[in-house]
């Protein structure tokens, strides 16, 4: 088991490690709007997080793979085994239920991350950003006007119970989510044109 420890350099293996299996573990995976490679999201989120004060290296390690249980074979035991409880357990309270869908899983995304921890809404907080963020400046064709609008409005909810623990990354959130609301409405002004 990979843990968190005070012996030099041991915070970057961690991390290292946990970038590592997140590439196994994910593979050639791409993000569907911008069909980047899905380790640019990871690495984006984990960006992220490493900037919250204090740094946390548990947290900038489960940003790295807190999509693995979600969206690959890696299951629970697994991530015990390799990285201990602690980001076991943040990847699982970021982890989706596989038989959740639609209103129900993104109501439950909201009412779980009001009542988490800290980490666990940085970890949120982070992973809306980067996901907002790829919407931004897609062609028109793949901009998906109301599916971009539904996803807005839900990750404003998530990012709302998330609040006062990283003004900078929410700030980032904001400008973000105004960006891709102007584009939303751009799109659909262009849609209502003859």
């Amino acid at each position: 088991m990979i843990a968190p420890s005070a012996e030099p350099n041991a915070d970057a293996r961690l991390i290292s490690e946990a970038a590592l299996f997140a590439a196994h573990a994910h593979g050639a995976q791409t993000r569907a709007d911008k069909g980047d490679p899905y380790l640019v999201h990871l690495a984006e989120v984990a960006a992220l997080c490493a900037r919250c004060e204090p740094f946390d290296p548990v947290l900038a390690a489960a940003a790295w793979l807190h999509d693995t249980v979600e969206d690959t074979g890696v299951r629970e035991p697994i991530l015990r085994e390799r990285f201990g409880d602690g980001i076991a357990d943040l990847v699982m309270d970021v982890t989706d239920p596989p038989d959740l869908t639609g209103d129900a899983r993104r109501q439950r995304q909201v009412d779980q991350t009001r009542d988490a921890g800290d980490r666990v809404k940085r970890l949120k907080l982070a992973d809306k950003t980067s996901n907002v963020e790829e919407l931004l400046d897609l062609p028109h064709a793949a901009f998906d006007v109301e599916a971009n609008a539904r996803y807005l409005h839900w990750a404003r909810k998530v990012v709302d119970v998330c609040r006062g623990l990283e003004p900078q990354l929410e700030a980032r959130f904001d400008r973000s989510a105004a960006r891709l609301e102007a584009e939303i409405e751009a799109a659909r002004k262009r849609k209502a044109e003859p």
